[in-house]
């Protein structure tokens, strides 16, 4: 009988390693290839020059025959070959290798996840699992904080048993990695061996990265345009990857290793069976060249059936079979499998190797998610059974993503089959089920007709319940809607079902398709309500009635390129009705921009864009808060063709700027009255009453709808000058504007038709950097010092051949400009610092203050005035903001007045941050002025704390202030995390101006393994309003405010 090999010595392929002798011979050994060493191997890499540096916080050094061996851990940085990569843990091998008269240094570097900063620049890749090979000729640098000799295989003695364990639990996760490092590395050098005998094997001349690279974008280049990416394609992927079915992926491969050992082993010659009971360890290991697997087994007792014959090698000692040779595998008692993609747990096992088999009594499978974070997924059923090394199937089983034996949320199948795609195609999870529910603690919920796809894409995404006045109970929920049809998911299509209820306001439904990749980028939501009758309650609290009838809302957007630079934009939107955003949609009326149905073409090239743009808005009536707040009306174009130009150097230090447009124009103001739209009559500051209609009154004030026709060019020409501290730039910018309509007229009875426009100025800035090494104070938290002092100013003059205001805004850059002479000065300083500690450095904006002063012509300010009984329509003539701003990239645009200003942070330390920003006047003006106070002419200001008390624990404490509208508000919010389950979210609002709380709301949400559940309640007085509101999302963690402070917003506590 031919003898079995040992474990050790079974590899297909094993490195030859020359010894001397004791006559000085040249001896050679046989070595496993175990990925433990580079000895014996010359990676096909050409040296390059330069040196290889490392640089951790901790790293562990040893030596495996001629390799040194690193284990690098905490902020690890490596560069080799001009690649620089970073990662948070690293296994390297250094091997010196002779090379003629000099010597070479082979290295190769293992991630388990890695970043790579030079990607971007086109040299290489980054992501999970990545090799890097290397030879260079240069020296090798370590520079670690802690070093500690020997192999990180056993955790630090410590008298704390928290420590202990903690220290244990490190020491595991350490012995893992370097497990799979050495695997991955043995898995090449056996690739690299079976090339070389093949004749295939080619030398580089860069470092090999292990791993799929990147299409690099080209460099940005100084000057007057942007480099374009190229046309020429880079090599393309297979359109087609085949799949390996189940049968092509055998459980165990015949050409493995299988080692055991055992309390008590007994051999039964006759029956060919071997008796394993107590300690049960059993070691199956492939050695195929292209892909090494590895699969342990534990048991309290089990039986091993062999082929006849395959006992002879046992006789002689040896504690290892050939895959080949084993008929069948039983194990019962506490059983568990693992190959490091998955872990199996279960009473009892059997292994049928011949029919590529295993079935398990009482199982419970758990394997990851690679592409979704490593999510864990997990198979509950009485029996399942294996028929490939990457596929279960079972019957009346349960699969989720809690670890629990019975889990909160779950999907409950008839039959189901549990597949791991290769890792070519993105290695996820699919599941393909029959029969399928949604269960909740056991319980069948809710039936569905079938499930396929990613586990985590688990139909129920959100169920809600409340309660509100107007509406009465509420019921919520969102579904994925392909899952709950049983269909597979479309790549590039997400579409979710909305189911809604209100026992006071009728039932409603609606769906959204979020599209991407290959079918461009976009959404079509559409959504439809019977309402049996009511009143709406808007967003400014006013009270509208109702009729029943259907209402409801489309609202498509959609975009796609063409090519490299041709874009195509499309929008279209339809509302029932005057309330319904404003009622049911208050975030979109609040922060949506224009509701409009349009398409615009754009082609951008370097430094120029040519765009087409049809745009027509289907309803009469305006459901945006900041439109009816500002203008009132919106635009249609039919067409606008524009062209712009950036950045030209006709000449030798000369930059010239250019923008072109045609637009067919047309002025729609909304229709309805006040009353109708839900908005204060105050919003036009009382011009128009609460039923009168407010196309009439700006139809009086001279707005009118007819189509007018407009030409416009705009250009700049600067000359920068520039040294090492200054930079002054000399500007000169000219417009003309050409309206072919008379219509004109009735808004300003002798505008002239042909505006010309003129200005010129310059604009500097300097910078200086100090910085100081010495500084150094404990209690601010501040190592070094860089001080940064950036002033900056623009002078400006400007000439309009019309009166300021004579014109109806269509674009604010084009009709929103006036003229004026103005000077701004100011200065940005920043004080950086250093925080972090050793191995772990990071520069920090300790202090930003920005200050200036804008000092303008008088007689260019037109700001609005209170309302002439005598002629209340005047008023809704535009004029500028009573609260001024500057900007110096187009001072035409500014909105004018004589002003300070300035903003500040100042992050005191990692936990304690303080900002403000104000806006004060020099002179007196309508709806700012207040009082006879020093801060009489305040226009806006703000001051904030944010103060992180301790990792489960934030406040925060903002003061606001805004003059036009008399809001003087302080706001206070807390976040606290109770425990690793509860977090508690509480935001009230004060209303100075008026002595009350103008808005309290507060959460709770509870968090479980596959979901969170939140409990919600605010009350807003401005709308006279109380929400009560409960509230499921999936998966956990999907809620905004549950991860960072800051993301809590509370509607109930916005400014309105």
């Amino acid at each position: 009988m031919r003898r079995l090999s040992s474990l050790a010595a079974v590899s297909m392929v094993s490195v030859i390693a020359a010894a001397p002798t004791a006559l000085g011979q040249v001896a050679t050994k046989m070595k496993p290839i175990d990925g433990a060493s580079l000895g014996g191997f010359v990676l096909p890499t050409q040296p390059i020059s330069g040196s290889c540096k490392f640089s951790a916080t901790r790293g562990w050094t040893w030596k495996t025959d001629d390799t040194q061996r690193l284990f690098l851990e905490g902020d690890v940085r490596a560069t080799v070959g001009g690649y620089t990569f970073s990662a948070k843990r690293a296994i390297v091998w250094v091997n010196r290798l002779p090379l003629g008269g000099e010597a070479a240094t082979q290295i190769a570097i293992w991630f388990d996840q890695a970043d790579e900063p030079t990607r971007r620049a086109g040299l290489g890749a980054s992501g999970k699992e990545l090799l890097v090979t290397a030879t260079t000729m240069g020296a090798t640098e370590l520079s670690l904080v802690i070093t500690e000799d020997g192999t990180p295989d056993e955790a630090r003695t410590s008298v704390d048993r928290r420590r202990a364990s903690d220290e244990a639990s490190a020491a595991k996760s350490r012995r893992e990695l370097l497990r799979e490092g050495e695997t991955a590395l043995a898995r090449y050098l056996r690739g690299l061996t079976a090339r070389i005998l093949a004749g295939t094997q080619r030398i580089s001349t860069a470092p090999i990265l292990q791993s799929p690279t990147t299409a690099a974008e080209p460099p940005l280049l100084p000057g007057g345009s942007v480099a374009a990416f190229s046309e020429e394609k880079p090599p393309q992927l297979p359109t087609e990857i085949g799949v390996a079915t189940a049968k092509s992926l055998p459980i165990f491969e015949p050409h493995g290793t299988v080692s055991f050992s055992a309390d008590s082993i007994l051999i039964d010659e006759k029956s060919n069976r071997i008796s394993v009971q107590g300690m049960v360890q059993i070691e199956y290991r492939s050695v195929e060249t292209a892909q090494e697997r590895s699969l342990q087994l534990s048991a309290e007792r089990g039986v091993i059936f062999l082929l006849p014959g395959a006992l002879t090698a046992l006789r002689e000692g040896g504690k290892s079979l050939d895959a080949s040779t084993i008929e069948g595998l039983y194990l019962e008692g506490a059983v568990q499998a693992s190959d490091g993609q998955y872990a199996l747990r279960g009473a009892q096992i059997y292994y049928d190797l011949k029919a590529n088999r295993a079935a398990i009594v009482d199982a419970v499978l758990r394997t990851y998610d690679r592409k979704h974070r490593d999510l864990p997924i997990y198979m509950r059923a009485a029996e399942m059974r294996q028929v490939a090394a990457d596929q279960w199937t079972a019957e009346r089983a349960t699969v989720s993503t809690s670890e629990f034996f019975t889990p909160h949320l779950a999907i409950g199948v008839d039959r189901v089959t549990i597949s791991r795609e290769p890792p070519e195609v993105g290695g996820e999870i699919v599941v393909d089920a029959r029969g399928a529910g949604i269960e909740a603690g056991g319980v069948r919920i809710l039936p569905l007709p079938g499930y396929e796809g990613h586990v985590d894409r688990i139909p129920m995404r959100s169920i809600e319940m409340g309660y509100e006045e107007d509406r009465g109970v509420e019921f919520s929920s969102t579904w994925d809607l392909a899952a709950l049809l049983g269909q597979a998911p479309t790549p590039g299509v997400d579409s979710e079902l909305r189911v809604d209820g209100f026992s006071e306001r009728g039932g409603a439904v609606g769906t959204k398709f979020s599209l991407s990749s290959e079918f461009g980028k976009g959404a079509v939501d559409l959504y439809g309500l019977y309402d049996t009758g009511g009143n709406d309650r808007t967003s400014a609290g006013q009270l509208v009635p109702i009729d029943a009838g259907a209402r409801g809302i489309i609202d498509a957007a959609w975009q796609t390129a063409l090519d490299p630079t041709l874009t195509l934009r499309s929008q279209f939107s339809y509302i029932s009705d005057e309330t319904f955003v404003s009622a049911w949609r208050e975030n979109d009326f609040d922060t949506r921009r224009e509701y409009e149905t349009s398409t615009e073409l754009n082609r951008t090239s370097d430094n120029t864009s040519l765009s087409l743009l049809m745009k027509h808005d289907l309803n009469d009536f305006i459901s945006n808060s900041y439109l009816l707040a500002s203008r009132s009306y919106t635009v249609d174009k039919l067409p606008e063709f524009s062209y712009h130009r950036y950045g030209d150097e006709p000449f030798e230090g000369v930059t010239w700027t250019q923008q072109w447009s045609a637009t067919a124009m047309a002025l729609k103001p909304t229709s309805g009255t006040p009353g109708s739209l839900g908005v204060p009559t105050g919003a036009w500051g009382g011009a128009i009453g609460s039923n009168d209609s407010i196309s009439s009154a700006y139809e009086s004030a001279g707005y009118t709808e007819g189509t007018i026709g407009r030409l416009d060019t705009r250009h700049e020409v600067s000359v920068p000058l520039a040294n090492d501290w200054v930079t002054v730039t000399p500007f000169v910018n000219g417009e003309a504007t050409g309206y072919l309509s008379d219509e004109l007229t009735a808004y300003t009875t002798d505008v002239e038709t042909l505006r010309l426009q003129a200005g010129g100025g310059v604009r500097g800035s300097m910078r200086f950097v100090h910085v100081d090494d010495t500084v150094q104070s404990r209690l601010l938290d501040i190592s070094r010092m860089r001080h940064i002092v950036e002033p900056y100013g623009t002078l400006w003059s400007g000439w309009d051949s019309n009166d300021a205001g004579a014109l109806p805004v269509y674009d604010q850059e084009i009709e929103g400009t006036s003229a004026g002479s103005a000077a701004n000065f100011g200065v940005r300083q920043t004080l950086q610092t250093q925080r972090g500690g050793a191995g772990s450095w990071q520069s920090v904006d300790w202090l930003k203050l920005d200050m200036g002063l804008v000092l303008n012509d008088g007689s260019s300010d037109f700001t609005p005035t209170a309302v002439d009984p005598l002629n209340p329509f005047a008023s809704l003539r535009w004029a500028q903001s009573p609260i001024p701003a500057f900007y110096s990239f187009r001072p035409e645009l500014s909105q004018w007045g004589s002003h300070a200003y300035g903003s500040s942070s100042w992050q005191i330390s990692d936990a304690l941050t303080l900002g403000g920003t104000m806006n004060y006047l020099f002179e007196d003006r309508d709806f700012v002025t207040s009082g006879d106070g020093i801060f009489k002419n305040l226009a806006r200001g703000s001051l904030g704390v944010e103060m992180r008390h301790s990792p489960v624990v934030s406040t925060y404490l903002e003061y606001r202030y805004i003059a036009p509208t008399t809001t003087e508000l302080l706001q206070a919010g807390v976040l606290y995390r109770i425990g690793k389950r509860y977090l508690l979210a509480l935001s009230p609002q004060y209303d100075l101006e008026a002595g009350e709380f103008r808005a309290v709301s507060g959460s709770v949400t509870r968090g479980f393994p596959d979901f969170d559940f939140n409990a919600d309640a605010r009350y807003d007085l401005i709308k006279e309003e109380t929400v009560l509101g409960l509230s499921l999302s999936i998966p956990a963690g999907s809620r905004s405010g549950a991860g960072a402070f800051g993301a809590y917003n509370p509607s109930g506590g916005s400014t309105r």
